[in-house]
Order: C-alpha cells, then sequence, then structure tokens
C-alpha cells in the first residue's frame, strides 16, 4: 500500500481522514511533539509526534511517502510565550514541509487551503513536487481531500467554505517561540546571516560582547557569560543553520537545550529566524518583560539591518 503522511493529522478533520484512507492506504499521521502518541482506541491509523518547523525531523517523518497532505497551520499561539505572527509561522512549515517532500522524493502534496492568500500554497509549489489544492471543501472535505489523494498529481478543487474545526497547529507546544521575517540580502546563505548577526550585535546591544570558539558563540552581557550557542553541523545546511541554545546565566540548562534558526525560504528572498523550545532561568513574569522584549527589541533592529543591506547595492 501506499503511504500517505497527514501533516495536522491529529484534529477532527485529520482523524477523520485518517479512518476514510486507512483501508487502501498506509496512513501516517503527524501530530506535535506535546501531543505524544494517544491511546490506540482513540486513533486509528499510526501517529508520529513531529516538530514540522524543523527540517531533519520532518524529512524523517516524510521517509517513504508517496502522498503529504498539509492540513497543518499555526492558528493559535504554539508556544508559553509567542513572539511570532502566524503566518510567519506557516511559511516555517511550509518551507520544512516543501523541501522535505522533495528530498524524500514524495509524489505529491495535497494542500487543504484557507483561501487565495495561504502563504503555504507557493512555499510548497517551489519544492517541484505537484501540489492539489482543495479551497474551501464544503460540507464534506474529507471526502473531497480523499479523492485528492487518488487523483492525478496537481488536481485541484474549488467549493464553498467550510465550517467546520480549524486543522490543528503543527508546531510544537513550547515554552518560547519568537520567529521575525527578514528581506534577505542577494546572495546571502543561512550562515551568513547567523555570522552576520553575531558580528552585529555587540555594537546593537549595551555592554554586550560575542566570542567565537570550536562552532559555539558565547554572548556576554554586562561581564556575565549570559548565552551559549553551539552551531549543529548535522541539523544545519546552507539554507538553515540551526545553533542550540546549550548553556548560559539566562537559560534553565535542566529542561533541555533550544533552537535558534536562521532560515533562507524557498522563495530566495525571505530569511528567518525562529528561536524554538528556549527555557528561561529567569521566573516567567520577570522574563517576559525583561529578557523577552529586549530579545524582540533586537531582533527588529537586526531587521532593520538587514532591510539596509540587502537594498544597498551590489559591490
Amino acid at each position: 500500500m501506499a503511504r500517505v503522511v497527514i501533516a495536522g493529522g491529529t484534529g477532527a478533520l485529520g482523524t477523520a481522514l485518517t479512518r476514510r484512507l486507512s483501508g487502501a492506504h498506509d496512513v501516517l499521521a503527524l501530530a506535535p511533539p506535546g501531543l505524544g502518541q494517544l491511546p490506540p482506541t482513540e486513533r486509528s491509523g499510526q501517529q508520529w509526534p513531529v516538530d514540522l518547523t524543523n527540517i531533519p525531523d520532518t524529512e524523517v517523518a516524510l521517509a517513504g511517502a508517496e502522498t503529504v497532505v498539509v492540513l497543518a497551520q499555526a492558528r493559535r499561539p504554539p508556544a508559553h510565550l509567542t513572539r511570532a505572527a502566524l503566518d510567519d509561522l506557516d511559511r516555517l512549515i511550509a518551507d520544512s514541509l516543501a523541501r522535505a517532500a522533495q528530498r524524500c522524493g514524495v509524489k505529491r502534496v495535497v494542500l487543504f487551503s484557507c483561501g487565495p492568500d495561504d502563504v503555504r500554497a507557493p512555499l510548497l509549489a517551489k519544492s517541484g513536487v505537484p501540489v492539489s489544492v482543495l479551497s474551501g471543501g464544503g460540507p464534506d472535505p474529507v471526502t473531497a481531500l480523499a479523492e485528492l489523494v487518488d487523483a492525478p498529481p496537481g488536481t485541484s478543487r474549488e467549493g464553498p467554505a467550510w465550517t467546520g474545526e480549524a486543522p490543528t497547529p503543527g508546531v510544537a507546544r513550547l515554552r518560547v517561540c519568537s520567529v521575525q521575517r527578514y528581506p534577505r540580502p542577494e546572495g546571502w546563505s543561512a550562515e551568513a546571516l547567523a555570522r552576520a548577526y553575531f558580528g552585529w550585535l555587540p555594537g546593537a546591544a549595551v555592554a554586550t560582547r560575542v566570542e567565537e570558539h570550536g562552532g559555539a558563540f558565547t554572548i556576554y552581557a554586562f561581564g556575565a557569560r549570559g548565552l551559549v550557542l553551539r552551531h549543529l553541523p548535522g541539523r544545519s545546511e546552507p539554507d538553515s543553520c540551526v545553533l542550540q541554545v546549550a548553556d548560559g546565566a539566562l537559560v534553565h540548562r535542566a529542561r533541555g537545550p533550544g533552537r535558534l534558526e536562521f532560515r533562507v525560504l524557498l522563495d530566495g528572498v525571505t530569511a528567518l529566524t525562529a528561536l524554538t523550545g528556549f527555557e528561561p532561568r529567569l521566573p516567567w513574569l520577570i522574563y517576559r518583560f525583561s529578557q523577552a522584549v529586549m530579545h524582540e527589541r533586537v531582533m527588529r533592529r537586526f531587521g532593520d539591518f538587514l532591510a539596509h543591506q540587502a537594498a544597498a547595492p551590489p559591490g
């Protein structure tokens, strides 16, 4: 049987579609990591927790898939503290899915679209994998999606708006999620973005210096060793530079490391930074109105820096 992977497959729509397809297909429903495995009596088919903002994890989840159905959307804040536009989270999810589908030899992507302004559609199309789009869905989106799974790749359908439950968010339930979108200076790789950030930071933040040693960047603030970020070569690539937020006075080490990623999207003109899974050492109320505010201001100013670089004439 052909494998069908449903990204965002644990909501009402994804569960119903899993049951509909399970007789004729090998179905794998992807769930946010915080959801975990449901008891067999409450599910149909297989479920796999995966963070769809992470390219390598998404690639593993899509291995062997013939069809990927994209229901996952960020339609509610995915973390205890979220500093991110939901559309930018959708871009991050779609970019990860597009790259994974391309590399895993997926034959078709089926997207349940929320309308003509759906930011996921153009990024999924950049994968080169044929994309079938269901717009609206009508009174029976399960049947419409099931038919698109078996239709020729690239087949699309339009219908009246569906008024049921929104698709399940495809983002992990994390402690901190901060995502910013920037213009990409022409020719800059993800590593170039990261190096530009750490080179720019000391002049942009008060009493801050950065030291690099052995693939790790240490950020000192007012003389204190605040953050240590280690580059993860095995999790990085030209369009995705991933650093583990591993140590420092501002990190709650017992909770596990967070991740700072610099990403160049498949459209070639958009850059994203994403801080996910970070657990602060400060109490949440203090963090929310101090370190979190400072991080947001610094990243906004970095965006101004990148915009200036993008607008500068070549050479």
